[in-house]
Order: C-alpha cells, then sequence, then structure tokens
C-alpha cells in the first residue's frame, strides 16, 4: 500500500499543479486510517447529592423558577468544560505579571448568552425576590461561577491545578434515560370495541430486551411492550397492529404515526434514523451496503468500543419501511397487509396497493419555478432566423441544411383526413406549409378553461409546463418463456416465472428438449456442454464477466461483441424482430424503463416496456397517465418526439393532443434529427430562436449583466434522473 501511495505521488507529481498533488495525499493519507474517529477521554457526571444542589438552587434564585430553566442550567455547565477550563484560569494566577479576574470574559460571554436565550420572563426567576438587579449579565455570571465551583467543574481545587488545567468532557451516560418500547395507540381501534383500554399483552418474563438507535446514540437493553384489546384480540405493537377479522388470516397494519421501528430481530430504529436512511441513499445516490459502511464507520465506536454495528439488511430494512409509511402517509391510509410476509413480498404488495400502475400522485400539480413559465404571448417572428435554429446551439453558425431522404419525399407521406385533424393538419400539409412569420407552429394557447363564445386573446392566461420523457435500458428480468412478461419465481438463478418453472419441471433448459436436467445444472446430459458455456460465459471470473460487471446500460463499448444475444437495439432506433432463443438458462429482460419527469426532478409516472421503446407504447403511456385534457401538460417533451407525432397523427389521436400540448425532441437529439427529418425541423424544435415558441425560451442576464436567451426547461432531466437511480 505505501509503495502504491509513493508510485502515484511521483508520477502525479510530474503531472499536477501542487494543490491537487496536496488533496491526493491528504486523501491517500485519510483512507489508510481507521475511519472510526478517537473520542476524547470523559469525566463522570458531578457527583452532589439532590440536597446540596436543590439547597443551592433555592439560596440563589427564585422559589418560582421553573423545572426547565433549572435543568438548563444544570446542562449548561456539563456541556461546557472547555469554557469553564478558560474561566478557571483567568481566576487563577500562574506567572508573573498575570491578575486573577474573579469574573472573566468568558463566563460573562455564557452569561449573556443564556440571558438572551431564556428571555426577559424566565431571566427575572434567576433572582431572588427583591434582589437588586443592577448588571444581569455579571450578576448571573457570578451565579453561574458559584454553581461550577458546587458542581466540582473546575480545574482548581484550594488553588492548585489539576488534570493540567483543564476540564474534561463530562459523560451524560449515568442520566440516560430508561426507555420502553410500546405501542403508540392507548385505545383498541375496532369500532366495535368502544375505545377499550389495551393490556399489556407480554409476559413478565418474556419481556425482550434489544438494541435500540435513536438517531445516532446506541441505547442497550431496552424494553419491547406490546398490547391487545380483551375483547377483539386484536394485538398492538410498537410499529405494527395485528388484526383478527372472522376467521380470516390475520393481517399487519403499518402504522404511520409509529415512533420506532422493527429492522432486525433485536434492532430497533426511530423515525429519525430511518429518514436519514432514506434522504442518504437518495441525496447521495448510495447504496444501502455504502450508507451501512458509513454509519457504521462514524457511529458505531464510543470511546474505542463498539456499541453496535448495522447490518446492510437492517438499513435496507429501514429504508423499505420508512418509505412505506411516508407514501401511505401522504395517501392518507394505513397499509394494511398479509402478515408474516418477506422484506420482498412487502414491497410487492405496497406497490400494488400504493403504486397507482407507476403514476405518483404527489406528483399532480406540482409547479416550481424550474417546472413552470408563465405564459407569454407570440410576437412577430424575424424572418432572418431560420426556424430550425435553437437557443444555445445557433447563436454564432448557421443551421445545417436539411439533408433530404426518401421517407421525406412526397411519395413516402401517408394519407391523412385534412379537413377534420387540425393543424398540422396531415405530415403533408407540415412539410408544404412549414410556419411563416404569422404561424407561429410551436405556440400553445394556454386557457384556464373552455369559455364559450369568448376570443381566445381574451380568456385567462396559465402557466406554461414541461414533462419530460425517457427511457432507461436498464433491463429488470422477467420470464424467459416466449411472450412471457411475468415476475421471475426465483430471483437467484431461476429463469421462469412460477407458471412457467411448473411447466418446464425437470426437463432441461434448451428449447423443444424433452429429457431431465441433470442436477445441479440446468440440461440435460446432451446438452451439458451448452450449459457449461453459459456458466463460463456469465462467470464474473471470466473477462467478459468482469467487463459485463462494468458495463452501464445502454452503453456501446470496443470490448463488446454482438454475439451476447440480447437482441438489445440501439435506444431510439426501430425495433428488430427477435430471434427465438435456443435455451432458457437465464431470465429475460424488459427493454427499458419509461420515466416521465418535471424539468426539476419530480417523477411523474414510471412503467416498463417489454420489447421497445416504441411510439405506439409511448402514446399508450402517455394516455394512461394524462387521461383527460386538464391533466396535460402543455409541452412533452420525448427524445423521438417526431416519430411520436408522425404515429398520434396517423392513427388519430393528435386530434385531442393537438388542443392542449406540443410535442418536442430535448435539445440533444434535435440536433441530429433536424438535418434528417423535416417533420422534427419545423414542429419538435425545443428552443427556437427566431421567437415562434416564446414560451420555451426565457431571457436571463449573464454574470456581466447582458440578457442572453436560455432554454426555459430542461429536457435532459428524465435522462439525469434515470442514471442516478440505476446507482442503487
Amino acid at each position: 500500500m505505501i509503495s502504491m501511495t509513493l508510485s502515484l505521488l511521483y508520477l502525479s507529481n510530474a503531472m499536477l499543479s501542487n494543490s491537487a498533488l496536496h488533496f491526493i495525499w491528504l486523501f491517500l493519507a485519510v483512507s489508510s486510517l481507521p475511519h472510526a474517529a478517537a473520542m476524547p477521554e470523559h469525566s463522570p457526571f458531578p457527583d452532589i447529592t439532590f440536597k446540596a444542589f436543590s439547597g443551592f438552587i433555592t439560596t440563589n434564585f427564585s422559589s418560582k423558577i421553573s423545572l426547565a430553566t433549572v435543568l438548563l442550567l444544570l446542562f449548561t455547565m456539563t456541556e461546557n468544560p472547555e469554557l469553564l477550563s478558560l474561566h478557571a484560569r483567568q481566576q487563577n494566577r500562574e506567572i508573573s505579571g498575570e491578575k486573577n479576574t474573579t469574573l472573566s470574559a468568558w463566563i460573562k460571554s455564557l452569561s449573556r448568552s443564556l440571558v438572551d436565550r431564556i428571555g426577559e420572563k424566565s431571566t427575572k426567576t434567576l433572582f431572588k425576590s427583591g434582589e437588586i438587579r443592577n448588571n444581569d449579565v455579571d450578576m448571573v455570571a457570578t451565579k453561574l461561577d458559584a454553581l461550577a465551583k458546587l458542581l466540582d467543574l473546575t480545574p482548581y481545587k484550594d488553588g492548585r491545578k489539576r488534570n493540567n488545567g483543564k476540564l474534561k468532557p463530562i459523560s451524560h451516560q449515568e442520566i440516560q434515560p430508561v426507555l420502553a418500547i410500546c405501542p403508540n395507540s392507548v385505545n383498541c381501534e375496532d369500532m366495535d370495541c368502544e375505545a377499550r383500554g389495551l393490556l399489556q399483552s407480554t409476559d413478565i418474563r418474556d419481556i425482550p430486551l434489544v438494541t435500540l438507535i435513536k438517531g445516532t446514540t446506541v441505547h442497550k437493553d431496552v424494553i419491547v411492550l406490546g398490547g391487545k384489546c380483551p375483547k377483539c384480540k386484536n394485538t398492538y405493537q410498537a410499529d405494527h397492529d395485528h388484526v383478527v377479522k372472522n376467521d380470516c388470516d390475520p393481517t399487519r397494519v403499518y402504522v404511520n404515526s409509529a415512533k420506532y421501528l422493527k429492522v432486525g430481530q433485536k434492532t430497533w430504529v426511530d423515525r429519525s434514523f430511518a429518514g436519514a436512511v432514506l434522504n442518504g441513499i437518495y441525496s447521495f445516490h448510495a447504496s444501502a451496503s455504502a450508507y451501512t459502511e458509513f454509519w457504521n464507520s462514524s457511529y458505531s465506536t464510543v470511546n474505542g468500543e463498539t456499541v453496535a454495528k448495522i447490518t446492510r439488511r437492517q438499513v435496507w430494512q429501514a429504508f423499505i419501511q420508512e418509505s412505506i409509511r411516508m407514501v401511505a402517509a401522504k395517501s392518507k391510509i394505513n397499509l394494511e397487509m398479509r402478515d408474516g410476509l418477506s422484506i420482498s413480498d412487502k414491497t410487492k404488495q405496497a406497490f400494488a396497493k400504493l403504486g397507482n400502475q407507476g403514476i405518483i400522485p404527489l406528483a399532480k400539480g406540482h409547479a416550481c419555478k424550474e417546472c413552470s413559465q408563465p405564459y407569454r404571448e407570440p410576437s412577430d417572428v424575424p424572418s432572418n432566423i431560420d426556424a430550425a435554429a435553437v437557443v444555445g446551439m445557433d447563436e454564432r453558425r448557421n443551421v445545417p441544411p436539411l439533408i433530404e431522404e426518401e421517407e421525406n419525399s412526397e411519395d413516402g407521406m401517408m394519407a391523412v383526413d385534412e379537413e377534420n385533424i387540425p393543424i398540422p393538419a396531415t405530415i403533408n400539409q407540415a412539410l408544404q406549409n412549414p410556419p411563416d412569420n404569422h404561424q407561429n407552429s410551436m405556440d400553445v394557447d394556454i386557457t384556464t378553461g373552455a369559455i364559450p363564445d369568448t376570443a381566445p386573446d381574451v380568456r385567462p392566461k396559465r402557466d406554461v409546463t414541461m414533462d419530460v420523457l425517457d427511457g432507461l435500458v436498464m433491463g429488470p428480468l422477467c420470464c424467459a418463456a416466449d411472450n412471457c412478461n411475468a415476475e421471475l419465481q426465483n430471483h437467484r438463478g431461476g429463469a421462469f416465472c412460477a407458471h412457467h418453472e411448473a411447466l418446464h419441471g425437470s426437463k432441461c433448459r434448451m428449447r423443444d428438449c424433452p429429457n431431465a436436467k441433470v442436477s445441479p445444472t440446468q440440461a440435460c446430459e446432451e446438452h451439458q456442454s451448452q450449459w457449461r458455456a453459459h456458466v463460463r460465459a456469465h462467470s464474473r471470473a471470466n473477462l467478459s464477466g468482469i467487463k459485463r460487471m462494468l458495463q452501464q446500460p445502454g452503453e456501446s463499448l470496443p470490448w463488446q461483441t454482438a454475439a451476447r444475444g440480447t437482441g438489445v437495439q440501439a435506444h431510439d432506433e426501430e425495433a428488430q424482430p427477435k430471434k427465438d432463443r435456443s435455451h432458457f438458462f437465464s431470465p429475460s429482460r424488459f427493454y427499458c424503463v419509461e420515466t416521465i419527469c418535471k424539468p426539476c426532478g419530480v417523477v411523474v409516472a414510471w412503467t416498463k416496456f417489454a420489447k421497445a421503446e416504441s411510439e405506439t407504447n409511448i402514446l399508450k403511456f402517455l394516455e394512461t397517465v394524462y387521461p383527460t385534457e386538464e391533466s396535460r401538460p402543455q409541452y412533452i417533451c420525448i427524445d423521438k418526439a417526431c416519430k411520436v407525432l408522425r404515429t398520434s397523427i396517423s392513427n388519430g389521436s393528435w386530434l385531442s393532443w393537438s388542443k392542449t400540448t406540443r410535442f418536442v425532441v430535448d435539445s440533444y437529439h434535435y440536433i441530429n434529427h433536424r438535418v434528417k427529418d423535416i417533420l422534427c425541423r419545423t414542429w419538435c424544435n425545443p428552443a427556437p430562436l427566431n421567437g415562434s415558441a416564446p414560451n420555451l425560451v426565457v431571457t436571463e442576464n449573464d454574470k456581466d449583466g447582458i440578457p442572453r436567451l436560455k432554454r426555459a426547461f430542461n429536457s435532459q432531466v428524465s435522462l439525469q434522473t434515470g442514471s442516478s437511480n440505476h446507482t442503487h
């Protein structure tokens, strides 16, 4: 390790600046050290009698002082040993020229902060009745100094220095509360029980002792108690209720208001810990394993002693349970599922009941400054700016000309009823009559509702919104059988759903082979060579297996060969006919996960496409997510919007979509599409430079205060969101 570090530093010295070299040195040095921070040695909590303490309070403060103020004074002393050490040093002269200071600036500053904190009403209780208040800060400082000496929180005693003149941090272990994990309900929730009080269901001899993590603090030997209704026999735990209905199997109600969650056999966590897991995994795009390592490195050791270590499974339990309760709370229900489910089955049933088929209700109506722009009226379009020019690309260059292709010729156009379809009436018309200065093809008429016999220019306008749709080729696993997309029965080595697993039974997994497979392989004696070849090709010890681990979904890397047999086409190309598989040794994959996002990253909906991201699939997905005209955004950005527009015109759905929405291509794909596709060039520009779509472009001052045009919406957000989610 040391030799490698020195070699890297030597090579870096010739290539990097001093600051970069120093950073690399610091990074490598820290990475080689133990991650658990060393905690300083602690002193025990002040050991004085309650009589002495109460006598001091009675003598120095008002009889009306509250318990909260008294405890605040006590913990202000015990939490500031460094300040008290500095104050005590000022009180005790050690070298020539120093003076003893009764009230140092240190203790006065603490006094001033205390007075500001508690306010005038509570400050009055710091003085005895009839005590003259000349200077509150100095008088309170005198009392704090006396309290510190009573608690023996001073490194000097009888003028002699102790502990090198410095107090150690004060341990609060002795005053940690005794905690009990018990039901959150006090009455039975069954309507027929008339709010009966709950009895303790846990026998005294059977009360379990568990580890509880509250935030980052570990509490050992915490008792767990359960309750039961004496009438209906429903039982109540801290994080769920067991409900028995007639002769049915008991169900488990996941209580949204639960204070603690069980994540292991003898491990519980509070909602603060679970919320931190949720935020950490989302914010840092971390895996459960990474978060586990972070927590154990940061909080599992206290004073050199390991107090608790969490596992990846416990972190994942916390993530799932907190997620379920958060979504259920927003939906205003307590989720009820069959009792005894595994974590994977629990997740499936939670999605079935809360998932809304991939449409996320919480995103409905979302509108932030990144997702919504005030409506702007169109103005005259300059004739000297190419309609195909896009903001951020073509301000200082000429737009590439259209390359005529056979598919753009008039002979290749599909016939559409011109009388019944609004602009663009047909693809022919869109090609033959591109928008001029008086026709804003990309603009939308935004109204708050249909107002009969009212001119469009006087209808009230609402803000303009855009949703962004894209697919992530991440390939979730599914059944290997032909035309079956069902979930795998076994995700660890299985290839079929439950139905096809039973259908194939012990037969060889080669296509159309009736022979029995030889255990523990998935092939018969005749096809063992194919099985061995498959195992070698998919082994992580094999070079291709290592390369496959490094590959990101959708990448086309030099080492990838066409012989892998995946049959996955380039993401926005036409789907190719899929060849039948020769064997069923491994499961199939969905083609992609399709997401709809707001420009700020809020996910609106998602679904899985089995074989291709076809235009027909996209339109069906859009119609599911936006069933009414009122629910639609004014712009929908898709990487293949021009193809979706063609299909929409062809199947007649454009009749409905054209009333509310325009399809635009994201800026990355538009640069390539506009050169070859006149429809895309004319109707799908994501940010026209000529002003034909004023609601897709905004003006913003640069660092020099010069106004510049800027795209109003982030059209790459779905790809960005999908890529970050894949890291989980």
